[in-house]
C-alpha cells in the first residue's frame, strides 16, 4: 500500500494523522486530550485513519495511544488504499508487535482488502513468518472460543 504524505491535504483530524505518521506520541496524547478526540477515526482522502498512519511504524507508540483512547482498529481504507485495515498494513510490513497489539484490541482477522486478501494472506505473501504464526494462533484461539 502506497502511503502518500498527508501534509499536502487539509482535512479534519490532519494533525492526528501527522502525529501518528511520525510516531510523536506526546503530541498525539496532547491532541487527544484537547478537541481532537472526536476525530480519532477521521479519514484522509485515501480513507486512512490515524491508526493506518501509526501502523507504518514498527512498535509504534502512537498505535498504542490511539487504541487505548478507543480508536476503531477495523476501519478500512478507501479504494485508493486497497480497502486495507491497519492489521493488513502491519501484516504487509511484518510488524509483529503491532499485529499483536491490534489483535489485543479485537482487530478483525477475517477482514478482506479490495483483492480479497486477509491480513494472514498478506503476511504469507510477504513471507513474514512471525506475523503468520501470530495471526494463525489468534485465528485458532478465536475459533476455539466459539
Amino acid at each position: 500500500m502506497e502511503l502518500s504524505s498527508p501534509e499536502e491535504e487539509d482535512f479534519p483530524g490532519r494533525l492526528l494523522h501527522q502525529a501518528a505518521l511520525w510516531d510523536n506520541a506526546e503530541l498525539l496524547e496532547d491532541l487527544l486530550r484537547g478537541d481532537q478526540l472526536g476525530l480519532m477515526d477521521s479519514q484522509d482522502s485515501w480513507g486512512r485513519t490515524p491508526l493506518h498512519a501509526a501502523a507504518t511504524t514498527e512498535n509504534s507508540r502512537c498505535l498504542r495511544v490511539l487504541l487505548q483512547a478507543g480508536a476503531n482498529p477495523n476501519v478500512p481504507c478507501g479504494p485508493r488504499g486497497e480497502n486495507r485495515t491497519p492489521l493488513h498494513v502491519c501484516a504487509e510490513h511484518g510488524f509483529v508487535g503491532n499485529v499483536m497489539l491490534l489483535l489485543a484490541h479485537n482487530a478483525d482477522l477475517l477482514a478482506r482488502d479490495s483483492a480479497g486478501l486477509t491480513p494472514l494472506d498478506i503476511a504469507e505473501k510477504g513471507e513474514h513468518a512471525e506475523c503468520m504464526q501470530v495471526l494463525k494462533q489468534a485465528a485458532d484461539s478465536r475459533e476455539l472460543a466459539r
